[in-house]
């Protein structure tokens, strides 16, 4: 009777552990199941944020393009502009293979963004620093988490882009890539004879009166803004300048409009069309001078009074035209670069691409027919290689008398007060490679003060831009 009760004591335990066996084994496919599961959560999630990024970011990029930091479009005109840039490119980044379905019916005109959605919101409550919120909402479908009913998981994230200058109380900016002129602040386009009681004594005229700034100076509340925001005529956007005059006679006041020689740490980014002056710059300021306006030169020119320069007292006339010829894809009949639309009412033909425009948007850029960006003649596009910046200083004399011989005057340190972001037109070879370009937006330097994502230290800015486009929350 006891052996028998010990066989069946054997049996039972042998059971018992192919129970505990099946348990185990279902417990370790249901982790396994819910690693692959939180694995698959965790990818999604990372395509959510790089589609709400870039699509937050290329929002607050429409908004330097059609200059609403510069007073050009209102932010009722800028919003839905920048919500259809948004959305276009947000929905370009699939996750987990699908479209995030970013619609601008989901976009707020003012934030928070909509909760669980993919939409978004505006806030132009700053001033000079509009910002894009971007949310991208999916509920994720589940794999081995079905058989614990869970079908789905929501994930929501957020990005927030700002388009920021600096005019008013920002901080101080430093920009890479700019080009070798100076501009005196001294709008060529505004003349008033009553500003003579209003000591702008660095921008007289030849009728006795002086230019109107740029970018208001001094201490008021007015100082480091726009002087004339908004559009040509009323305003300075889009108006035409010569920012580099092919005689030195035609420089708007003797003295004080130069080409200029940026310092030179040898790191630039050329396209192909500059090859022939890269192994020259060390020997030949001819070069090195062609090299500053066809490339990128990587170092950065800092507002306030401490960017060094070395003056060029010749009109450097062959150098400045075959340098912007590479630079904007320019054939040397005057052909072939990008062209942009001014004026918003306007119906005509782009001269370089043959494109005919009739738009509502100022500042359509179209490529011409030597574009280097792999797109056909005619494309409209949102970045161009005639996009330029140039420094604004205070205008005081850099040679006096104009010229101390030698071609250069010695180095010396100029007063950076702002920016101008400049359209490149074209070169006029019937004026002695005169340089004229349209004003696409204006940043005065600042103050120092803190922007909205907190930063009060100098920033860099985005290449062919004085005005940051960023990140300031995701």
């Amino acid at each position: 009777m006891d052996k028998h009760m010990r066989v069946r004591r054997g049996g039972s335990e042998r059971g018992l552990s192919l129970i505990l066996v099946a348990f185990g084994l279902v417990f370790l496919l249901a982790m396994a199941g819910l690693a692959i599961d939180l694995a698959t959560l965790y990818v999604a999630r990372n395509e959510e944020q790089r589609a709400a990024d870039a699509a937050a970011l290329a929002g607050a990029s429409q908004w330097v393009t059609d200059s609403v930091t510069s007073g050009l479009i209102t932010a009722q005109a800028a919003g839905p502009m920048a919500e259809a840039q948004a959305v276009t490119v947000g929905n370009q980044n699939l996750i987990l293979g699908r479209s995030p379905d970013l619609d601008t019916n989901y976009f707020n005109s003012t934030c928070p963004a909509p909760s669980n959605e993919s939409g978004g919101c505006l806030d132009f409550s700053y001033a000079n620093d509009p910002q894009i919120t971007v949310t991208v909402f999916q509920n994720v479908p589940t794999f081995f988490m079905k058989i614990f009913g869970i079908q789905t998981v929501p994930v929501s994230v957020t990005a927030t882009a700002e388009a920021y200058t600096p005019s008013g109380s920002g901080p101080n900016t430093a920009v890479n890539c700019v080009k070798p002129w100076l501009l005196p602040n001294c709008d060529q386009n505004f003349e008033d004879s009553s500003l003579t009681s209003k000591s702008n004594t660095n921008c007289p005229t030849s009728s006795g009166g002086y230019y109107e700034y740029f970018v208001t100076p001094g201490s008021s509340g007015s100082a480091n803004t726009i002087t004339n925001p908004g559009m040509t005529t009323s305003g300075a956007i889009g108006e035409q300048l010569l920012i580099k005059p092919g005689k030195p006679g035609d420089a708007e006041t003797p003295s004080k409009f130069w080409p200029v020689y940026l310092p030179n740490n040898g790191t630039f980014v050329c396209p192909a069309c500059a090859a022939n002056d890269q192994g020259s710059i060390g020997t030949n300021s001819g070069a090195l001078y062609r090299e500053n306006i066809e490339c990128c030169n990587s170092d950065t020119i800092t507002c306030g009074p401490d960017t060094v320069v070395t003056p060029i007292t010749g009109d450097k006339v062959g150098g400045s035209g075959q340098g912007v010829e590479c630079l904007i894809n320019e054939t040397n009949q005057g052909t072939g670069q990008d062209c942009i639309s001014i004026d918003p009412n306007a119906s005509t033909v782009c001269p370089y691409s043959g494109v005919t425009y009739s738009q509502t948007t100022p500042f359509t850029i179209w490529a011409g027919t030597d574009n280097t960006y792999n797109v056909a003649p005619g494309t409209a596009i949102q970045n161009s290689n005639s996009i330029v910046t140039i420094p604004v200083y205070d205008g005081q004399p850099l040679c006096p008398g104009g010229s101390t011989g030698g071609g250069t005057c010695a180095p010396q340190s100029v007063d950076v007060v702002g920016w101008l972001q400049l359209f490149i037109q074209r070169v006029s070879k019937s004026d002695q490679e005169s340089v004229y370009a349209f004003v696409m937006n204006i940043s005065g330097c600042g103050s120092g003060g803190s922007d909205q994502s907190g930063s009060g230290s100098v920033i860099p800015v985005n290449t062919g831009t004085p005005i940051s486009v960023r990140l300031i929350h995701n």
